[in-house]
């Protein structure tokens, strides 16, 4: 049912909006949900296969037209949406459809709409215009479906609309925003807890429970809340520019007062049949008294009566304006205090506004800014240039000493060392993730110092597991188990197959010694480091898409008490008389060059 707006405050009237969608059936929020959510569904898996997909260069032209296609879609059924919206308020009924009136939304949403692709963003670059330029868009959308307009006449009443009430777009935008930051921030909070709510009520950790704090630190999850975000706004920004157009045009065509009179009719409607029927009923009795040329009918002033009596009802008292209420006679203290300190605000906002318009009047009198009735006259005076250019090199003086004073301080702390961490290796709760690779290899080294091998070798595997979780080979969490991450590891780096078996060789080193009773040797540390610098060349060689150097072979093998032999991550090269030298996780070359070459396997 139509209801009159009276105001237009960008508080009431965002208010307004929101009780203009509450009164809206279900199909009108359906329409909205079935042009919307398929293209937020095809906007994410489109962001999905750009950002992360290998063929995301050989597939861009077919995606990028299907989206180009979803938004022709959506903006379709979001004018559908905003007519549905306006007809609502003017309290009409909803019009049969038509090919002519499909086509008509086609035309004026494809020609618009696109264009606020580019606009949009440059308006928004240039502060000034943003808020005109979305209310342009906005109220295309808004007139699109309107009855026998054209193409050409819906843009001009989007534009003219567009330049009302400039400060209440302005306001009602900025409130729109901050609206906006709070949905995204309950969204994306409710996105985090909802897999840890799961798994504390259902017992099931799924990989996004597991991930903890890394499930919100990616661009997709990004794009999921503010997708989501824009789904709930979006609808309450349409319906604030449909009553805002409803308004602009109803000073002009009075439709405001139509709708009103269509609402009262409709209220009056149901009383009027009742009092109708009753003076039939009436007019059909016999009367009892003389008989007379009026009797049996209901005079103007009894009607006007029963109409006033059915209005006075509690369901339509609401619509009544409501009556100015009288002094109270009596007031408590505690009013009486709240009255006073409203009225001392409002007297400190007076003040500062006052002395604000002081100070502008100042700064104007200062760089000789003229004044309305001076524009006419001399051209501003050089101090207002001198200080401009003042401010100007100020400006950038400071950005220059600021990046100077940052370099210094990214130089000071690549220079400190690094300081020594403390950490109990006895502790099975520890992670790897605790600390950096280079701190464990580093805490190995002194454990070796120490000739404490076993802890040197714990230390080791931990530097492992935390340069794989900094590679992206696995994910290093408190739960997992070593045969966890070995699936985890088999599943991540097949293009290189060589890493498993060095990394299971590792496991079960480490495993012999920590777990059982199996004596560290030399040799042992040797093999282990071998095995990682191996890991180390076949990662980075994946990442750098080369072929890693002797990756026919395996492992690298040592005995307790003999020398140990070229591992996998060796190649030996073998001149005409050249000798040959090989370390852990080199490269071996020769200085005479040769055509034979031998890996480690052979």
């Amino acid at each position: 049912m139509a209801t009159p707006i009276r105001t237009t405050g960008p508080v009431e009237m965002l208010e307004e909006s929101v009780h203009l969608l509450r009164r809206a059936p279900a199909a009108t929020v359906a329409v909205y949900l079935v042009g919307s959510v398929p293209f937020l569904v095809g906007f994410l898996f489109f962001w999905t296969e750009m950002s992360s997909s290998r063929n995301a260069e050989a597939n861009s032209f077919a995606e990028a037209f299907g989206m180009a296609l979803l938004f022709v879609w959506m903006n379709w059924w979001k004018a559908v949406f905003a007519g549905r919206l306006r007809r609502q308020l003017e309290g009409v009924e909803e019009p049969r459809w038509s090919w002519r009136r499909a086509w008509r939304i086609l035309v004026v949403q494809s020609s618009a709409q696109p264009l606020k692709l580019v606009l949009l963003p440059a308006a928004a670059a240039a502060i000034l215009p943003a808020a005109l330029a979305c209310a342009f868009f906005r109220n295309v959308t808004a007139l699109a479906d309107s009855e026998g307009s054209r193409p050409a006449e819906v843009v001009g009443q989007a534009r003219r609309q567009a330049s009302l009430w400039q400060a209440q777009n302005w306001i009602a935008l900025a409130v729109l925003v901050v609206f906006s930051l709070v949905v995204f921030l309950n969204v994306a909070l409710t996105l985090v807890l909802l897999p840890q709510l799961a798994r504390i009520l259902t017992g099931y950790e799924s990989e996004f429970a597991r991930s903890g704090a890394n499930f919100a630190l990616n661009w997709t999850f990004f794009a999921v809340a503010a997708g989501i975000t824009w789904l709930c706004v979006d609808p309450f920004t349409q319906a604030f520019y449909v009553l805002r157009c409803f308004l602009g045009q109803a000073l002009g065509t009075g439709e405001d007062l139509k709708a009103e009179l269509r609402a009262l009719r409709r209220a009056a409607a149901l009383p009027l049949l009742v009092v109708a029927m009753l003076g039939l009923a009436a007019w059909n009795c016999p009367a009892s008294g003389p008989p007379d040329g009026g009797a049996g009918r209901i005079s103007a002033a009894a009607l006007d009566r029963s109409i006033d009596q059915v209005l006075a009802q509690p369901a339509y008292r609401w619509r009544m304006p409501r009556p100015a209420s009288a002094p109270h006679a009596f007031a408590s203290a505690f009013v009486r205090f709240t009255e006073r300190v409203v009225e001392a605000l409002r007297s400190a906002l007076r003040f500062v506004g006052k002395w604000v318009k002081r100070f502008f009047h100042w700064l104007r009198d200062l760089f000789g800014s003229p004044t309305p009735e001076d524009r006419s006259g001399p051209a501003p005076s050089r101090l207002l240039q001198v200080s401009l250019w003042f401010l100007a090199a100020l400006a950038a003086g400071a950005g220059v000493a600021l990046v100077v004073r940052s370099r210094r301080r990214r130089a000071r702390r690549a220079a400190e060392p690094a300081p020594a961490a403390t950490v109990d290796l006895n502790d099975e709760s520890l992670v790897a993730s605790q600390l950096p690779e280079e701190t464990w290899l580093a805490l190995a080294g002194e454990w070796i110092a120490k000739q404490d091998l076993r802890m040197a070798l714990r230390a080791l595997y931990l530097g492992t597991l935390a340069y794989m979780g900094r590679s992206g080979l696995v994910t290093v969490h408190a739960c997992k188990s070593n045969r966890e991450y070995e699936t985890e590891l088999r599943r991540t780096s097949r293009a290189t197959p060589q890493v498993p078996p060095l990394f299971r060789a590792n496991v079960g080193s480490f495993e012999r010694s920590w777990y059982g009773r199996h004596e560290v040797s030399a040799g042992d540390i040797g093999q282990f480091r071998a095995n990682l610098d191996r890991i180390r060349l076949e990662a980075t060689a994946q990442a750098l898409g080369v072929a890693a150097p002797g990756e026919a072979g395996g492992p690298a093998t040592a005995g307790a008490s003999g020398p140990s032999t070229a591992g996998a991550s060796g190649v030996t090269t073998a001149g005409a008389g050249g000798a040959t030298t090989t370390g852990a996780g080199g490269v071996a070359t020769a200085e005479a060059s040769g055509p034979t070459t031998a890996g480690a396997s052979q």
